[in-house]
C-alpha cells in the first residue's frame, strides 16, 4: 500500500471551513491541516483543535498575502501575492520584517494552542520564495521543533488539473526549498498534488482518483473542504463544499481502495 497524506488548508479561515475539516478528521478522511493564525475564524476555532490533535498533524499556514499580519510592519495589510512574487524574487522585501512577521505567526499559534506546530506551510505557497525560505528556515531553527516536524515541499508536482498554474506554483521556489529541507535533515513529503482551478465545473472526485494513482508513497495532496456553498464573501464557496462532499463519501474511501492507497499522518 502507497502512504499518503491528505492536509486540509485554511483552518481559521471561515467557521464553515473550520468545522468541515473538524468533521473529515474525525472521520479519518485527512490526516494534516494547516491553521491560518491570522484568519478571523482562528481564535474562536483554536481550541476545537484538542478534539483532533491525536488524530491529525496540525500545522502552520503562513499567511503573507492575505488580510493583515500580525507584526508592526503588517499590522496594517499584507501585499498581494503578485507583490510578494515579485519583490522576493527581485531580493526587495524587508528581511527583518519577515523573520518579525514568521516568527509572531509560529508564536501566535503556539500561543493558542499550546503547541508547537507539526509543521509549516504557506498560504498561497509562499513559503518556499526566495527571502521568505530563509527567514523560514531560520525561524524553524530559533524554535527547534520536535524531529518529526516536516515543511511541506511542492516539487515534484502531480499536474493532473493543474495547467500553467502548477508550473508556476513549482517554478517559483519549490526546487530550493526542498534542498535546503533536505541539508538541514528537515522531513518533508515527496510529491504534492491538488492543484486545480477550484471551479465548481472541475470533476474534482477524477481528479483526487488520477493523484492518489499518481502520488510517491509518502506523498501529500492538499484540499480545501468547506460548508460553504452559501457563504459568498469567501474565496471559492462552491468548490470547496464540493470538496466536502467527496471527501466525507464513501466513493473517496473506495477511491483509495482502487488506487492502493494507505491515509496516513506525515509525522508517523
Amino acid at each position: 500500500m502507497k502512504r499518503i497524506t491528505l492536509c486540509a488548508d485554511d483552518y481559521g479561515i471561515h467557521t464553515g471551513v473550520s468545522e468541515a475539516i473538524l468533521e473529515l478528521a474525525i472521520l479519518g478522511r485527512i490526516q494534516a491541516t494547516s491553521c491560518l493564525v491570522t484568519g478571523p475564524d482562528w481564535i474562536k476555532q483554536a481550541n476545537n483543535l484538542t478534539t483532533i490533535q491525536e488524530k491529525i498533524d496540525i500545522g502552520l499556514h503562513l499567511n503573507l498575502t492575505e488580510g493583515k499580519g500580525l507584526s508592526s510592519a503588517y499590522v496594517d495589510g499584507l501585499p498581494s501575492l503578485n507583490q510578494v512574487l515579485i519583490k522576493s524574487h527581485l531580493h526587495l522585501l524587508d528581511r527583518t520584517a519577515l523573520l518579525e512577521e514568521v516568527t509572531a505567526q509560529y508564536q501566535y499559534f503556539v500561543d493558542a494552542t499550546g503547541k508547537a506546530p507539526d509543521f509549516v506551510d504557506g498560504h498561497q505557497h509562499v513559503h518556499h520564495l526566495p527571502m521568505i525560505r530563509e527567514a523560514l528556515l531560520s525561524v524553524i531553527r530559533a524554535f527547534r521543533p520536535e524531529p518529526s516536524f516536516w515543511v511541506r515541499s511542492v516539487t515534484p508536482i502531480i499536474r493532473h488539473g493543474g495547467g500553467l498554474k502548477s508550473y508556476i506554483i513549482e517554478g517559483s521556489g519549490s526546487k530550493s526549498l526542498t534542498c535546503e529541507l533536505i541539508n538541514q535533515s528537515i522531513n518533508t513529503n515527496t510529491s504534492f498534488a491538488g492543484v486545480y482551478s477550484l471551479k465548481p465545473k472541475e470533476n474534482y472526485s477524477t481528479l483526487m482518483k488520477a493523484w492518489l494513482s499518481d502520488s510517491y508513497d509518502k506523498g501529500l495532496i492538499m484540499c480545501h473542504p468547506g460548508k460553504t456553498a452559501d457563504h459568498i464573501n469567501l474565496d471559492h464557496p462552491q468548490a470547496r463544499q464540493l470538496e466536502f462532499d467527496y471527501l466525507s463519501s464513501q466513493r473517496f474511501l473506495d477511491d483509495c481502495h482502487q488506487t492502493g492507497v494507505d491515509l496516513c499522518r506525515m509525522k508517523q
